[in-house]
């Protein structure tokens, strides 16, 4: 089975592009976005949050793209796509629980 691979640099660059803005934007977050220090602590999960979000989105471009899931057959999509998903809420949630026990 073919596959037409006439348009793999054009995505390639814009994966490129997206994955760039995206380090800024990551950047821009930890560096330039303070949020106020009465919020203690909850300031502190905002920043790990952002990051760890812009970072899922750059890992969904890079594993659509590079690892060539765009041409795949969308059941490898949903294979690979729902346990990255939940290894995100699983990472998420066990963060939650663990700073909850040591702050309460």
């Amino acid at each position: 089975m073919s596959t037409d691979h006439t348009n793999v640099v054009p995505s390639y660059m814009k994966v490129f592009y997206t994955l760039s803005v995206l380090t800024v934007l990551t950047v821009v977050a930890a560096k330039a976005l303070e949020f106020p220090h009465t919020w203690g602590m909850i300031g502190d999960i905002l920043h790990v949050t952002i990051g760890v979000v812009i970072a899922i989105i750059k890992v969904m471009c890079v594993m659509y793209i590079f690892m060539h899931l765009k041409f795949d057959n969308p059941l490898i999509r949903i294979a690979v796509f729902v346990p990255v998903f939940l290894f995100s809420v699983m990472v998420f949630a066990l963060n939650f629980l663990e700073t909850w026990h040591y702050t309460y």
